[in-house]
């Protein structure tokens, strides 16, 4: 179950791990796309599925670890519900730009301060990462910029060619295809050092807006309850798949680094990035302190 729309780094993810997974469980499996509401909609269906191992969760910060610190109706606890199997990938986020907008960062942010609340940025859904990332280059680049959410990359990334919105925080993995095109302009990533798969695009902090940082993930979760064998046998299928030299190197090449841990430590870490996002998300003033 995929939370957002095809043709974006999720859906693009789960295809490439999704294949291999399919022939090693010797099952077919559907890469179902059930986008909107920043991922949530996919995320309740999963915490509502059977606890049998047929319905798996390509899980994201979004709903797992950012919008818990936005909302309290949400209709599914992220740590109650659900049972984390593994991360996939670690990857950054690309600022993007229609090539008639600016040629740099700093180009952008002087653009936008001279043009307060008329420049449009695009995310895959309010709550999402890249919502959160434009929220924090606005603050710390003293800018305001107007979010304009979609549901998802596969949706934002046509808008911004099509001149609809000004500005994005792409996943870098669809968007590499784009950039190259010239279609799209990529002004800066979100990392702390610049990809390896495009190591011209320079980072945001050295780009005019110091200390600037931000990652996302994708990883796998059942719905909790779901029977100790079952976790067990999909876990070691999936370090396997993801381990395996043609899929760490395709996800390499699409601009994500291949991760994989411990169901235990999948835990740890979505709990230590809902603390993260907490203080983030209380430093952009996105929700009441």
């Amino acid at each position: 179950m995929v939370g957002f729309t095809p043709g974006g780094a999720s859906d693009l993810v789960a295809r490439i791990v999704g294949q291999r997974l399919s022939e090693r469980l010797g099952q077919l499996l559907v890469i179902d796309n059930r986008s909107g509401a920043g991922g949530n909609i996919a995320t309740e269906l999963v915490a509502r599925a059977a606890p049998d191992g047929h319905t798996v969760l390509l899980g994201t910060p979004g709903p797992l670890t950012i919008t818990p610190n936005l909302s309290s109706k949400m209709a599914f606890d992220p740590e109650r519900d659900f049972q984390p199997v593994s991360l996939i990938a670690s990857t950054m986020a690309v600022l993007l730009v229609h090539p008639s907008v600016a040629g740099s960062v700093s180009e952008l942010i002087s653009i936008a301060k001279a043009r307060p609340g008329q420049i449009n940025y695009a995310s895959s859904g309010s709550g999402t990462s890249n919502h959160l990332a434009a929220e924090l280059f606005n603050t710390m680049a003293g800018i305001d910029m107007v979010h304009v959410p979609f549901k998802g990359a596969g949706q934002n990334l046509p808008a911004l060619m099509a001149g609809e919105v000004q500005v994005t925080f792409g996943p870098i993995v669809p968007a590499l295809p784009i950039i190259r095109s010239g279609k799209l302009k990529a002004l800066g990533v979100t990392g702390t050092q610049r990809s390896p798969a495009a190591p011209d695009i320079p980072t945001i902090a050295e780009s005019g807006v110091p200390k600037y940082q931000i990652d996302s993930w994708y990883g796998t979760l059942l719905p909790a309850g779901t029977p100790l064998a079952i976790v067990d046998r999909l876990h070691r299928d999936i370090v396997s798949v993801v381990n395996l030299p043609e899929v760490r190197e395709r996800l390499t090449r699409e601009g994500a680094d291949p991760v994989t841990n411990t169901p235990a430590q999948f835990a740890a870490h979505m709990r230590a990035e809902r603390e993260k996002w907490r203080v983030l998300i209380r430093t952009v003033k996105m929700a009441p302190p």
